[in-house]
This record gives C-alpha cells, sequence and structure tokens, in this order.
C-alpha cells in the first residue's frame, strides 16, 4: 500500500515492529538478496488522531544487518554459557544463577526474562542456539521499543516566558525579541537556559524525580509503540488499533470490535483487500491479515557509527518521491524533522557509545569494596550483602571454581555490551506542545543562543490562521523517536533509567582546533564575544558570516589563514 498522507491534524503515535528473522536462520543456507535486505527492516506504524501511516525503518549497523547482528551476538552468548566449553550448553549450565539480572543489565531494567523452559524440542537436557534465542527474543530480541510518558501540558514554561504580555499568544515581536527576552534566565551565567532555570521554584524533588523520566505526563492507554510481526501477527497491535480508532463513524457504532472505512481511513482499494467478507467492516482476523501484508508510506535510513557521528534521512517509498503533505527537515546529519499535519516527528540515530566502559568501573569498584582481605578474588561469602555482585556471581565466575576474578568479571561485562549492543531500540518520547523540545536541537537540555535564533522562524511558520500571533494550539504535537543500540545497565546501580541525551557533535567529534574548543567553555559548538579572549577586532575578523558567533568552521578558516 502506498498511500498519501491528507492528514490535517495528528495528536498521536503508534510504533510496531516486524520480527522477520527467526532463530533457526543461524543454520540456514546463505540468504538471497531479497532476505539480506529484511536484515536490516522493520516496519513502524504512525497511529495518528486521524488513521494509521506505515514507515519503514532502513537500519544498517556498520554495513550489518542488525538481525544478523543480533543472532550473532546470542550465539556468542550460548558459548559463554557452555561453562566447560565442550561445545554443548547443558540444561544446568544454562541454566544457572543471574541470566534474568542479566537480561535486565541488556536492557536497562526493561525488560525480564520470561519464565519460559529452556529446553524445549525436544527435552533432551540440551539446550540449542534456536531455543536460547527463542526464550530472550521477547525480552532480548533484535528490536525493542521503549516508550516514554505522554505530554499533558498544552503549553511549556518556555511558551508562557516568551509570552510577555500574556495573551496566549506569541507576536512576532515577543519572537523576535527571544535572544535578550530569555537571557534573564541565564541565572548561572553560562548563556545558556536550561529547564531549571526556566522553573527555579518548582520542587527540586520533584524535578530530580522528572528528570529520570523522558517528560511530565501520565501514562499512555494506548502505548505509543507496538510490535508487528511479519511471519506470526499478533492480535496485540490488533488491540492497539481497536482502541485508537473504533470509534464510530456513519453506520459503524463505536466499541463493535470492527473497522470501517470511515474509521481506519486507509485507502479504499486497500480496505476492500482486506475486508474479505465483503461487510464493509475489518474484523480482527481482517485487520490482522491487512497488517501482515501493509507497505510503508515513508522510509527513514538509519546509518549507526560504532564511532562518530551517526546519520539519518528520511526518502520516499522504492522510487516514489515523498507523499503529499510530508515535509522533511534536516537539523543535523544524525537528526531530522518529519511534520505530518499538526504533528512533529523528530527522529534521532543515536550513537554507537553503549557504556562498556562505565559498566567496568561500576563492576571494578564493587568487586573493590567487597575484596576485604585484598586476595583479588571473590568468594559467595565475600559478596553476599552486594546485590550487583552476589545476583550475578554464578554467570560471571567463567570457570565455575567459585573464586570471581576481576578478569572474570570484564569478561562478562563485555558479553554483556556486546548483548545489549545487538538489539535496536526505539525510544519514543511525547514531548507534547513544548516549544523547548523542539528548539532544542542537540538534545542537551539547554537552549543555546543559535538554537533560539535558528528556531524562531520555525515556531513564525506555525501561525496557520495567518493573524501573526502563534497560539498554544498551533505548535505541533512534538515526538522525539531516538533510534540506537541497547545500552548494558549495571545490575544494583543507582543510575537513570533513560538514555542519555546525546551528546553535542562538537563535543563528540571535537569539531574546531584545539583554542576553539577551549574557548568553547558551555560546549555549545559556539564561541560568544563573552567566551572570546582575543581583541574585538580579532573576533569580527574570524566571524565571517558577522552573526555574533564563531562556530568550528569559522575557526578552521581563521587557522588556515594563520599557516598561509
Amino acid at each position: 500500500m502506498s498511500v498519501p498522507l491528507r492528514l490535517a491534524a495528528v495528536t498521536g503515535l503508534l510504533l510496531a515492529s516486524s520480527s522477520f528473522v527467526r532463530a533457526a536462520d543461524v543454520t540456514a543456507a546463505p540468504t538471497t538478496a531479497k532476505e539480506d535486505e529484511r536484515e536490516s527492516i522493520q516496519d513502524v506504524v504512525f497511529l495518528s488522531e486521524i488513521r494509521p501511516v506505515f514507515i519503514r525503518l532502513r537500519i544498517d549497523a556498520e554495513g550489518k544487518g542488525f538481525r544478523s547482528a543480533w543472532l550473532e551476538s546470542i550465539k556468542s552468548l550460548h558459548t559463554y554459557l557452555d561453562r566447560d566449553g565442550d561445545g554443548t550448553l547443558t540444561r544446568e549450565e544454562a541454566e544457572r544463577g543471574g541470566l534474568p539480572a542479566m537480561v535486565r543489565g541488556a536492557t536497562g531494567g526493561a525488560a525480564a526474562l520470561p519464565t519460559a523452559e529452556l529446553d524445549t524440542n525436544p527435552k533432551d537436557g540440551k539446550i540449542s542456539l534456536e531455543e536460547l534465542a527463542e526464550v530472550l527474543r521477547p525480552a532480548l530480541g533484535p528490536f525493542r521499543v521503549q516508550v516514554g510518558r505522554v505530554a499533558v501540558e498544552r503549553a511549556d514554561a518556555l511558551f508562557n516566558h516568551l509570552d510577555r504580555n500574556k495573551d496566549g499568544t506569541l507576536s512576532n515581536e515577543e519572537l523576535g525579541a527571544a535572544v535578550s527576552s530569555l537571557r534573564r534566565f541565564d541565572l548561572d551565567d553560562d548563556e545558556l537556559i536550561d529547564t531549571n532555570e526556566l522553573e527555579p521554584f518548582t520542587n527540586p524533588l520533584q524535578m530530580q524525580r522528572e528528570e529520570m523520566l523522558p517528560t511530565r505526563g501520565r501514562i499512555a492507554n494506548i502505548p505509543p509503540v507496538i510490535e508487528l510481526s511479519s511471519d506470526e501477527p499478533s492480535l496485540r497491535p490488533v488491540r492497539m488499533l481497536l482502541k485508537r480508532y473504533d470509534r464510530g463513524a456513519e453506520k459503524s457504532p463505536a466499541g463493535d470490535n470492527k473497522l470501517s472505512l470511515a474509521e481506519l481511513k486507509i485507502e479504499p482499494k486497500d480496505f476492500e483487500a482486506a475486508d474479505s467478507d465483503r461487510d464493509g467492516t475489518l474484523d480482527s482476523e481482517e485487520t490482522r491479515r491487512f497488517l501482515a501484508q501493509v507497505k510503508p508510506d515513508l522510509e527513514v535510513v538509519v546509518k549507526l557509527a560504532d564511532k562518530g557521528a551517526s546519520k539519518i534521512e528520511a526518502v520516499g517509498t522504492g522510487s516514489k518521491p515523498l507523499p503529499a503533505g510530508v515535509k522533511v527537515e534536516r537539523l543535523s546529519a544524525g537528526d531530522l524533522e518529519v511534520s505530518v499535519g499538526e504533528v512533529s516527528l523528530e527522529f534521532h540515530a543515536e550513537s554507537g557509545e553503549n557504556g562498556v566502559e562505565s559498566a567496568k568501573s561500576f563492576y571494578a569498584n564493587q568487586f573493590a569494596a567487597a575484596d576485604q582481605d585484598n586476595n583479588k578474588y571473590l568468594e559467595k561469602t565475600e559478596v553476599k550483602d552486594n546485590e550487583s555482585l552476589a545476583t550475578l556471581f554464578e554467570l560471571m565466575d567463567k570457570d565455575g571454581n567459585g573464586k570471581l576474578y576481576m578478569d572474570e568479571v570484564n569478561g562478562f561485562v563485555e558479553h554483556e555490551a556486546k548483548t545489549a549492543q545487538s538489539q535496536m531500540v526505539l525510544n519514543a518520547a511525547d514531548q507534547g506542545r513544548a516549544i523547548f523540545a523542539i528548539m532544542d536541537l542537540n538534545r542537551d537540555r539547554h537552549l543555546g543562543t543559535r538554537e533560539i535564533r535558528g528556531t524562531m522562524s520555525r515556531v513564525s511558520s506555525w501561525d496557520r490562521n495567518g493573524d501573526g500571533k502563534v497560539n498554544a494550539d498551533e505548535i505541533p504535537h512534538h515526538y522525539q523517536l531516538a533510534i540506537g543500540r541497547g545500552r548494558i545497565t549495571p545490575v544494583g546501580a543507582n543510575i537513570v533509567a533513560r538514555r542519555e541525551m546525546a551528546q553535542t557533535e562538537t563535543e563528540k567529534s571535537g569539531d574546531g582546533p584545539a583554542w576553539f574548543r577551549r574557548m568553547d567553555r558551555n560546549r555549545d559548538g559556539d564561541i560568544s564575544p563573552r567566551e572570546f579572549l582575543g581583541t574585538h577586532a580579532q573576533f569580527e575578523t574570524i566571524d565571517g558570516d558577522h552573526d555574533g558567533l564563531i562556530n568550528a568552521a569559522e575557526a578552521e578558516t581563521a587557522k588556515a589563514k594563520s599557516k598561509g
């Protein structure tokens, strides 16, 4: 199905995934070109207020299909669990203590190991690679969706501060004065505005709790992200579609557990093809078959890099251009904004950092604290009060001799990190109609001068009724969709469950000469007149576009000229 997107208003989000490759593919014959392509594809469906819009994620993980990479990681785990190294994983070896904790650590606590029988077919006391993969798949499969909270506020604190006359709208004059009007909120004088500075009198304990969540809000009754399998479609996505769209239309009553064309609003020819009994509605089974065969309206290509910046782009489906009503704006190499009616979908390709070094450091500290006799190894009696090491002791003790050495701990962490990183994770956060989230292009939870300047024109463009003002209802509903690898989370660590927002490209790649990076004290990627240590005349000379800020490219140009 190639469906034009004719959406006047969109306020909901649903993402569904496709599990194309099963565990048995590890030993399957060489794949065809079509099968190789499926290795990197994840279909999703955007559930708008009007109708579903289908999107295909094409994920390139360093030139490999992420599903194959996942199966390789399970194969590595299978070998790791084989304690005696005889090439056969016994039930006793597989079920030794700590495997559920390992799953929690590899998913950041977002999933738990199902209470499923490992030795399933046949029950011969041996756990095959396929059996291990099938048990781990529901919690630690190749693709996982992580959902944030649903925003409930119509406008954020930034909107209220920009609205100087408190008339509930933002005029062109108020938007034009944004940089100067927000300067008074820079309480720590670092030339950056953060959410705490905009709301300085908020209860600090409440703010700390909210920092652990992607956004303020409530848990959605209908999860914005669910999974959809192409070979074995389940009824869960069907139930979500019914909850969202079975609201009644024309002759189709609400709550009849069927979807009419007026309710679903897909292409009539596609609805007719799915309506096998020709009764004018899709029942659960017809809807399930429709979802199993649906084709995307839009493709988003994600290229994840192990080192350096990842990239992302939106393209049409096959040879077709972007559908009507879809607008794409590139924010950076790893960020783009897809506007569909009144909804703004911000896609972000995360970096390859997976926390392995911080996890090693965490466990090393735990090891040192538990090793009271300083003999460089731990026994079970030494870790009985240490949750992190007691839970995983048997898994970490690779040779099973009852003594845990630091190299065994590090070996476990490396396997854990590889397993976590093999899983592609889509984090979806509903930001509501919050201007701050839309303007915070680098997701560092701070607004710099360039971000404020660069996004004010976008805010002005939301004036749909042409009255020269932007009210809260005209601000697009904003979603942040971050796509990246899983990240290891040490068991027992008191860390925030949500993923760290990506650092600015300047911090990651070290753009600009050394003097530029030293002067850029607030790490926003620009040097302001206050940060610049030279003369005013030197600043004016280096600031080639005369926008009042020196960026990395201008600094490099100045460096090249000085050498010439």
